[in-house]
């Protein structure tokens, strides 16, 4: 019986742990700062350049002209430097997170975890380690 007697509480803290531990964790909230301001700011204007050199390049082979290499290169960078900035951006402010259903399956992961669930499971689990446990010794009796 002394295994038993140290694994249940193990399994009585592990639960505590689970319970207490997941909505602290899932209780980041979205920040309005000056440094969203920033980012969403130099996103704007990395996307306004972008949509710049796009728009030219399209004038001059409208035009007839031919852009040249460092153009066309220019053109790339700045629509790469206004994804990053978009991405920076939604890293800072945060507040978006992926909604609906998965294109490669049923379903999605991206609703948050549910503090009750996670306890659920985490004795569950302890319970099967203890059912196991008094089975293994039960079993270990009989043979002697």
């Amino acid at each position: 019986m002394r295994s038993i007697r140290f694994t249940l509480p193990a399994a009585a803290a592990l639960t505590v742990a689970l319970g207490l531990g997941a909505p602290i964790a899932h209780a980041a909230v979205p920040q309005a700062s000056a440094a969203c301001d920033t980012a969403t700011s130099k996103a704007n204007q990395a996307q306004a350049d972008s949509d710049a050199a796009a728009s030219d390049l399209k004038k001059q082979e409208e035009a007839g002209g031919h852009p040249g290499k460092a153009e066309e290169d220019n053109a790339a960078t700045l629509a790469n430097d206004a994804a990053l900035a978009t991405t920076d951006a939604q890293r800072v402010c945060g507040g978006t997170s992926p909604v609906g259903p998965m294109k490669t399956g049923v379903g999605s992961t991206s609703e948050g975890s549910n503090a009750a669930s996670l306890a659920t499971g985490a004795g569950l689990i302890g319970a099967a380690g203890i059912g196991v446990m008094v089975m293994r010794r039960r079993r270990a009796d009989s043979q002697v």
